[in-house]
């Protein structure tokens, strides 16, 4: 195994959020947190946290939530972290930045802010969020943030009751200039530390995912391979050169190199998880990330140096599913994932997989529909 570095932090300062969005596998109430025995920690010891942390080798930290501005102090905690010279990033869904935390954000401002975005209405906010006043909040919300130095990255998850946003909401963060990024989550997994999602009800199916797939597919590259070919003055072109650097977009979400068994034998979970990651739960727990709850160690007890160590103590070797041995479609099942739809890391996701099978094939259409727009001579149409 090589070595492990807590290089990426993510501070999850709250469970608790101001909006009940039906796919949130984090948000939990104070009832909820009575029930798991837990608390939030406080000021001084996210703040005590962040200096262990920092001396440990941590560079990069997330401050997250659920929403991590509906703390009273989390003004007081934002700026006593900014102080220690981290590359910080924030993630919020904008609807709750009051003077008293832009006037932070502004005297030290975050090298990057996450905006989750839900909808590109007041109805589809109420909807998917349980508000309808969410909506010109976040709006107000953004206008303030786009006024940082800070890159901001317009976050969205796609369900049904926001499915026919899609567009808007991409016009909507291109409006907002070219250095703003937008990044597109399909995947609604089931909650495992007691979120509220209402995975069922709510996410796509295979196909509707598929289908979206396509759709932003074709947007993403049939534009950049018309001015590929242009520019190069080819009259054919095969699969390579159509994924090329030259028509690739930064709005592509995964990985897709290696094997999950390679990626397994180098690590915990078969990514950066308890290896150059981690994440500090609201109640006090070290886990690899959001979305695992398997075994965990107590930094605000033993230390974090201490508990880092022996993180990977606590966790179990993890075996593929036979059903994904010799597998060639890169599905988004991790053991976070896997975790989550089967209850067990080694399970077999079928969700994910038939997912994963139909997204593999709408992509392959893609391809085949670009090749066939440079065989019909668009160059000769003078393009």
């Amino acid at each position: 195994m090589i070595d492990r570095i807590p290089l990426n932090g993510t501070f999850e300062l709250t469970a608790r959020c101001n909006l009940e969005c039906k796919m949130c596998m984090i948000r939990i109430d104070h009832r909820q947190m009575s029930e798991l025995g837990g608390r939030e920690r406080t000021f001084k010891e996210w703040v005590s946290m962040a200096h262990e942390v920092k001396e440990a080798g941590t560079l990069g930290l997330l401050l997250t939530g659920g929403e991590p501005l509906l703390r009273p102090d989390f003004a007081d905690i934002y700026r006593a972290i900014a102080k220690m010279g981290f590359i910080l990033t924030l993630y919020t869904n904008a609807t709750m930045i009051t003077p008293e935390i832009f006037k932070v954000l502004k005297e030290y401002p975050p090298h990057r802010v996450g905006v989750t975005v839900y909808g590109a209405s007041a109805d589809s906010y109420k909807k998917v969020t349980g508000s309808e006043e969410a909506y010109e909040r976040m709006l107000e919300g953004v206008q303030l943030l786009q006024t940082l130095p800070s890159i901001l990255s317009i976050r969205t998850t796609i369900i049904k009751d926001n499915r026919k946003d899609l567009n808007q909401i991409v016009q909507w963060a291109r409006s907002l200039g070219s250095n703003v990024e937008f990044n597109l989550s399909r995947i609604v997994t089931k909650p495992v530390r007691g979120g509220i999602a209402q995975v069922e009800e709510s996410r796509l199916t295979p196909e509707e995912n598929a289908a979206m797939i396509k759709e932003r597919n074709m947007e993403i590259f049939l534009s950049p391979l018309k001015k590929f070919i242009t520019e190069n003055k080819f009259h054919k072109c095969n699969r390579e050169e159509v994924n090329s650097e030259e028509v690739n977009n930064k709005d592509a979400d995964y990985d897709t190199s290696g094997s999950d068994k390679d990626k397994l034998s180098q690590s915990l979970y078969g990514c950066d998880a308890g290896m150059n990651s981690y994440t500090i739960t609201w109640d006090g727990r070290l886990i690899g990330c959001q979305m695992l709850e398997d075994h965990w160690t107590y930094p605000f007890q033993s230390g974090f140096l201490q508990a880092w160590e022996e993180f990977p103590l606590h966790t179990v070797p993890i075996r593929l599913p036979k059903e994904c041995i010799g597998c060639e479609i890169s599905c988004c099942a991790c053991p976070a994932t896997r975790m989550a739809e089967t209850g067990s890391m080694s399970g077999w996701p079928k969700y994910l997989c038939r997912e994963g099978k139909l997204s593999k094939l709408m992509e392959e259409e893609v391809i085949a529909e670009l090749e066939n727009i440079m065989k019909e001579g668009l160059i000769d149409a003078n393009i």
